[in-house]
């Protein structure tokens, strides 16, 4: 049995003959672009076909298209270099023996943010290559004043289509987090599940049989998470439930869940991973958005994506906190906060107790990393070693142990915060630290100078309003400690 055209079985109902064969004159070659943010919210050959009509439709008698290129889970504030289709497309245009005569984009939006189309289409035409645009109608001609303003105008929609989808998005998601208490998708804390939570509050989606999910406690993981915040309001330290968890054979939360943390070992637990769990308000029952963020494409993040830019913690301030319990607690509200700023001294071998009062707050200048408290002479002090340690040989090249004593730190802040003159009895200095510590403040000694800087979770500057602080200060009785060894 034959099997008719869709072109021809519309002619047959029409009482058309069939159209005439194309002609074979093939006259432009193009190469076609579109992009798609994601593969996982969008249909790719939906996306795909709408990005192909338009162009079709502006170069039907003109040429026909004779390569595609199609970015897929790629955003648009990435470069061309960047997306490999794109990418792909700049290496094919440069080669002489290309098989087409211009590109053609689906739609500016999806092609191009910011300077990138001055940059991209400059580049193609010095190779001889022109750009296509339905927006223009055609060919883009860079030094037409028509063209140079529709492209500004086309930017600036760009741009305001982005801004206004941000908005509506994350204002959407505070909502559904302080109103609803509705889990927004990621990595289930260590000790919870997800779990069906009825249907889905939309009634479209609901219609649809889509489903929520909510987090329930995790019967293996979950009486773990009970269990350091018990041992922790006892007072022990972070570092000893860590030994002990590991000890005992404890699944750290990177172990437990495999698919979800392909990127860590799941070996062992450490300090840090107790410390965020102590620290994070989700095991009151609330359900909690925005601790942290993404930004950007770059080193440091996911290889692909989107926010594929290096993590980033976010005050306090900025978090999204539901009105109402979401979920089971796994610690009451007494014990979540009496556990919050615990500071556990430990008592040395002679009995005594040492105490740091800026500890966690002195950043190396050299390295970076966050100086240890170190215990001299009968006094505390800070030291950083650079990343060496007993278990390992020192790098050739890395800089000598750094050191500097609590109590010139202490006699440097006044200045730094703006304070006045005068002596400094005990109590001011616990008023200082508190003042860094609720700032978010750091202080920053490279051996020879001591500065106040923001802390990695706000900004890279301070704001003269708010923490009027003199940016460096020079420490004259530095000199004497900056080689010496620990």
């Amino acid at each position: 049995m034959a099997t008719l055209t869709n072109t021809e079985l519309l002619a047959s109902l029409t009482g058309l003959r069939s159209p005439a064969a194309p002609s074979e004159e093939p006259g432009l070659r193009f190469a076609f672009y579109g992009r798609m943010s994601t593969s996982v919210f969008q249909d790719v050959q939906t996306s795909h076909a709408w990005q192909r009509a338009v162009p079709d439709e502006l170069i039907d008698g003109v040429g026909s298209v004779v390569a595609e290129f199609f970015d897929v889970g790629v955003s648009r504030r990435w470069s061309w270099q960047d997306r490999p289709e794109a990418a792909a497309l700049l290496a094919a245009a440069a080669d002489p023996g290309r098989d087409f005569d211009a590109v053609v984009v689906g739609e500016y939006e999806r092609a191009f943010h910011g300077d990138q189309f001055r940059e991209v289409v400059s580049g193609l035409n010095a190779l001889g290559v022109a750009v296509w645009l339905p927006e223009a109608g055609g060919p883009v001609e860079l030094g037409s004043p028509v063209h140079e303003a529709l492209m500004v105008l086309l930017g600036a929609q760009a741009q305001r289509e982005v801004a206004r989808a941000r908005q509506r998005v994350l204002a959407a998601m505070r909502s559904q987090t302080r109103v609803q208490g509705r889990f927004l998708g990621g990595r289930p804390p260590y000790g919870y599940r997800l779990v069906d939570g009825g249907r889905h509050p939309n009634p479209v989606h609901g219609r649809w049989g889509r489903r929520v999910r909510v987090l329930a406690p995790d019967p293996v993981t979950a009486p773990w998470v009970r269990w350091m915040f018990a041992e922790r309001a006892r007072g022990r330290t972070v570092a000893s439930l860590a030994r002990e968890l590991n000890d005992r054979g404890v699944v750290c939360p990177s172990g437990a869940d495999r698919e979800r943390n392909t990127h860590r070992s799941g070996e062992r637990w450490i300090v840090r991973t107790v410390a965020m769990i102590l620290e994070n308000p989700r095991y009151t029952g609330r359900q909690v958005w925005n601790r942290s963020s993404t930004t950007g494409h770059g080193a440091g993040g996911r290889t692909g994506g989107r926010g594929s830019g290096a993590l980033r913690y976010n005050p306090v301030s900025e978090w999204e906190v539901s009105e109402r319990i979401a979920h089971e607690p796994l610690v009451d509200d007494e014990r979540f906060v009496a556990v919050q700023g615990m500071r556990v001294a430990k008592p040395a071998k002679d009995g005594e107790v040492r105490r740091y009062l800026l500890a966690g707050l002195v950043v190396c200048g050299l390295c970076g990393r966050r100086m240890d408290g170190h215990w001299v002479h009968g006094r505390a002090g800070y030291r950083c070693r650079h990343g060496f340690t007993s278990v390992k040989r020192r790098s050739d090249g890395v800089p000598r142990n750094l050191y500097v004593r609590e109590d010139h730190l202490l006699e440097a802040l006044p200045r730094l915060l703006e304070r006045p003159a005068g002596p400094v009895d005990q109590a001011m200095r616990k008023d200082l630290v508190d003042q860094v510590r609720k700032q978010g403040l750091q202080i920053q000694y490279d051996g020879q100078r001591v500065e106040i800087r923001s802390g990695p979770a706000m900004a890279k500057t301070v704001k003269a309003s708010r923490c009027p602080v003199q940016s460096t200060l020079a420490l004259d009785w530095c000199d004497g400690v900056k080689t010496a060894e620990i």
